[in-house]
């Protein structure tokens, strides 16, 4: 599959507003905090016309209370990527490619037909607030805003991917990993750097003695 880069426009806020109500609305018991991620977030650069969000919940065990609202908001709901990222509950918005029906859960034994039956347009990552993978997401969005000279970098290597046929958007997203990997430790580093963010530095300690204690 060919992947779509488009230029940056304002629109992608617009959009996001308007999912950032939808969301808030279906699960406003959580007092979820709904965040604009990934490149449609940064600003002149090209992007999928994907708008991605993070939405942050305070309690770990509140991850599952997200479905059946979410469901009811009329998003999909991606079962089939809990196994790999069991801290994450990820929802779509999908639009049909084919007459074949949209799902409305996708589990673990179904082909997922990501540019083949429907394209997401709207990507919802539901994670607990203040983790390390929270502080990832924000992260690397502040430091490409901030450093004009990552976000030149990160277009660049868009474009130069950009013909390749992929298999499917994960064959994508992993021709930018290594990048993203190396730019992502710095964007940390910065990132926690600033005053307003010190509040996340006993989760990134934690991360990173985990991690350490793992390898």
């Amino acid at each position: 599959m060919k992947i779509t880069l488009e230029p940056y426009t304002p629109a992608w806020k617009e959009q996001f507003q308007q999912q950032r109500s939808r969301i808030n609305q279906a699960i406003a018991p959580l007092n979820p905090v709904i965040e604009h991620i990934g490149s449609t977030a940064i600003g002149n650069i090209i992007a999928k016309p994907i708008i991605d969000i993070l939405v942050g919940l305070h309690e770990s065990h509140s991850l599952d209370a997200t479905i059946a609202p979410m469901l009811a908001a009329g998003y999909t709901y991606v079962e089939a990527f809990n196994q790999a990222m069991p801290y994450r509950r990820f929802y779509v918005q999908l639009k049909a490619l084919s007459e074949a029906e949209l799902p409305t859960i996708l589990k673990p034994d179904q082909p997922l037909a990501f540019g083949k039956d429907y394209l997401s347009t709207v990507n919802i990552h539901v994670i607990t607030y203040g983790t390390y993978h929270w502080v990832r997401h924000v992260a690397f969005r502040d430091y490409l805003i901030a450093h004009p000279e990552m976000r030149e970098a990160y277009q660049a290597l868009k474009q130069r991917i950009a013909a390749i046929d992929f298999e499917d958007l994960l064959d994508y997203n992993g021709h930018k990993e290594a990048f993203i990997l190396e730019v992502q430790a710095k964007a940390i580093a910065w990132f926690l750097e600033q005053p307003e963010n010190e509040i996340f530095q006993a989760a990134i300690a934690q991360h990173s003695s985990t991690s350490a204690s793992i390898s």
